[in-house]
């Protein structure tokens, strides 16, 4: 089976950031287990970088909180936020872009505390 230059990226992309030591999936899993980082696509997904086959692949990674009272919770996330950015600034082909307002996320019937990291990766296709 081939795979495609966006599914590899995505691979190597989770494989960098849990060789960081941050617990990562890339793709959403029907049950999760935090503190996580889940890697998602953004909107939009893909845009030209150059005139020739090089592209942003625009990404988000929704760093998901353990399971606490919203105190230690909201630590966690901090926390996850900040381990998050310093393993993508030692990824040389990842340009961090924003960090969102923190939300509830819904899954699994449960709800758990989590914001999204945008970023974009260089590719060729």
């Amino acid at each position: 089976m081939t795979v495609s230059e966006i599914t590899a990226a995505k691979a190597e992309f989770a494989l960098a950031l849990n060789d960081a030591g941050l617990d990562v999936m890339d793709y959403v899993p029907g049950r999760v287990n935090p503190p996580v980082v889940i890697i998602s696509p953004a909107t939009p997904y893909l845009t030209p970088e150059t005139v020739g086959n090089e592209y942003e692949l625009n990404l988000e990674l929704k760093c998901v909180a353990m399971t606490a009272d919203n105190e230690l919770a909201t630590n966690s996330l901090d926390l996850l936020i900040e381990q998050t950015i310093h393993a993508i600034a030692s990824i040389r082909y990842v340009r961090f872009k924003t960090v969102g307002q923190p939300y509830a996320l819904e899954t699994g019937n449960a709800s758990y505390l989590s914001a999204d990291v945008s970023v974009a990766l260089s590719i060729t296709l």
